[in-house]
């Protein structure tokens, strides 16, 4: 089976210069959560955005504990 091409869910506004992207977790046909990590040595943390809106986290199970709590679909494995 074919993987899905997730860089479909990426949108225009997202700054892929500061923040590498973890991961891509499709939440319906149009939507996804995408986990990041901050490139900046100097300001580590993690960012979970989502419908164009960004939850910021210090550290990777902040963000996970958000996300459990939140969405439905499964995370997968850990960061």
């Amino acid at each position: 089976m074919a993987s899905e091409d997730l860089s479909r869910y990426l949108w225009k506004g997202l700054n892929l210069k500061r923040y590498s992207v973890v991961r891509i977790i499709p939440q319906d046909k149009h939507n996804a959560v995408i986990v990041m990590y901050s490139n900046d040595k100097n300001d580590p943390h993690w960012c979970l955005e989502y419908m164009g809106g960004g939850h910021y986290f210090d550290t990777a199970q902040q963000l996970l504990d958000y996300y459990n709590s939140r969405f439905k679909k499964p995370f997968g494995a850990a960061l």
